[in-house]
């Protein structure tokens, strides 16, 4: 591979990395967990610092994981205090917190953590069988919180501030020390990371049978960040294209066979398949540091890399959003993969989907088993079973089936509909479109073209 080829997919290579440590970041922690023989085990595990912390002038970090003590405890379930419930009166809390330096394990154990947490935790309810409850210390932990302006927003302010509060069932969860939970009515099985915070949501969640029910409908795979895309005829029959959620455009035509006959080496290589492609003992969400998920009624296994948010949205099921994406605003999305700055927005429905970079869905757009290009943008039609490439844009009612569009950049006019077939028929054919093809204002096709 050339030198200008090795620069131009390294973005690509080191995302495939970075999501590779957030993950074995939540399996090092649960396997602590699972590891301690007794309710009363105290652990130490060493983790490499985030990337994202540019403040931080070691690679890696010791965390400490002990049970609360008897007076901790008393802390954080009186009414005057933290005021906490026990949901599940057997449920097995663990303090996670930073130790100062090295060989202090020992004697930061001892640590009375009390007056940390009734600073940092208030009003929850803790369920479940186990739960990791993450604590700040001023010096050897201490995260750096941005005070809100007078313009933000409450739920702005709120991720901002550090700890637990009014939160009435939290249940399985790894919270690592500075992150944000509050105001919401259920966090299971998710792990949040250092400044990721979750403010005012319904339900968040990784049951196993969601889990089970996205590997069976289009093998989604969030460890490896894939799933399968339909395209092509929508009544079925169609071409199954297996993409990552760091592929391209080059490796999509290539998968479609679409290579003029020259065969081509994938751009962005399939990771390698697992030896077991079962869903993990303990599926979780995941939210990395900076990331945010607010004001969302439900959401369930989803993974935000740095910096990428879901607010205010409908319900997202089996997501996986690359640093800076988004899905916002009365969005139902389910089986989506966004890459960096993607977007789904204004109360649009996108249902096996993957967004490359800065593409955009909405307002008002459905769209299912569609792979969009790099700054393609749709708003407010249909598009499905369609690859719709890059820098083609979609801005008003319209409507897209079965069309194969890997060069894009062209345009869809007012009131097309493109790629539907005989009248009263099923669509049970595709399109193939050139580069640079602008369907105009009211345009039918109703026979398969190329």
């Amino acid at each position: 591979m050339s030198t200008a080829s090795s620069s131009a997919i390294a973005p690509f290579l080191e995302s495939r990395s970075s999501r590779q440590l957030y993950h074995d970041r939540t399996l090092a922690l649960l396997s602590t967990l699972a590891a301690t023989s007794s309710p009363q085990t105290t652990s130490l595990l060493t983790l490499p610092n985030h990337p994202t912390h540019s403040s931080e002038r070691r690679s890696t970090s010791t965390f400490l994981l002990r049970p609360p003590s008897s007076e901790e405890l008393s802390v954080l379930l009186d009414p005057s205090l933290c005021n906490c419930r026990l949901v599940n009166p057997n449920v097995e809390i663990r303090l996670m917190y930073r130790v100062a330096g090295n060989g202090e394990g020992k004697s930061m154990a001892k640590w009375d953590l009390s007056a940390a947490l009734k600073e940092q935790v208030r009003n929850n309810g803790f369920g479940g069988e186990w739960l990791i409850l993450g604590v700040l210390l001023d010096g050897p932990d201490d995260a750096t919180t941005t005070t809100a302006t007078a313009s933000s927003s409450a739920a702005s302010a709120l991720s901002n501030v550090a700890g637990l509060s009014n939160n009435t069932l939290l249940s399985e969860c790894i919270l690592e020390p500075g992150s944000s939970l509050h105001d919401n009515s259920e966090v299971s099985r998710t792990h949040v990371m250092k400044h990721a915070s979750i403010v005012g949501c319904g339900s968040v969640t990784c049951p196993r049978s969601v889990v089970e029910a996205s590997r069976k409908k289009c093998r989604f795979d969030m460890q490896r960040g894939s799933m399968d895309v339909e395209v092509g005829p929508e009544a079925g029959g169609g071409r199954l294209v297996r993409v990552c959620v760091e592929s391209t455009l080059v490796d999509v035509c290539r998968d479609l066979n679409m290579d003029s006959g020259v065969t081509l080496a994938p751009l962005v290589p399939q990771p390698p398949t697992p030896k077991h492609d079962d869903v993990p003992a303990i599926p979780m969400n995941s939210l990395a540091p900076r990331s945010s998920l607010l004001h969302t009624p439900t959401a369930a296994h989803v993974a935000l890399l740095p910096h990428s948010t879901i607010r205010s949205a409908q319900s997202v099921l089996s997501a996986l959003l690359l640093p800076h994406a988004a899905i916002s605003w009365g969005v139902t999305a389910s089986h989506a993969l966004l890459q960096w700055d993607a977007t789904l927005t204004s109360h649009s429905d996108a249902h096996r989907v993957f967004l490359m970079e800065r593409s955009e869905v909405g307002p008002h757009s459905f769209t299912a088993n569609a792979i969009y290009g790099p700054d393609a943008h749709v708003s407010g039609g249909e598009v499905h079973c369609t690859v719709f490439g890059p820098n083609a844009n979609g801005h008003h009612q319209s409507l897209l089936i079965g069309i194969l569009w890997p060069l894009g950049r062209g345009n869809v006019g007012y009131g097309s509909n493109v790629g539907s077939n005989h009248t009263g028929r099923i669509p049970d054919q595709e399109t193939s479109v050139g580069e640079g093809t602008f369907w105009g204002l009211g345009s039918v096709i109703k026979f398969p073209v190329d």
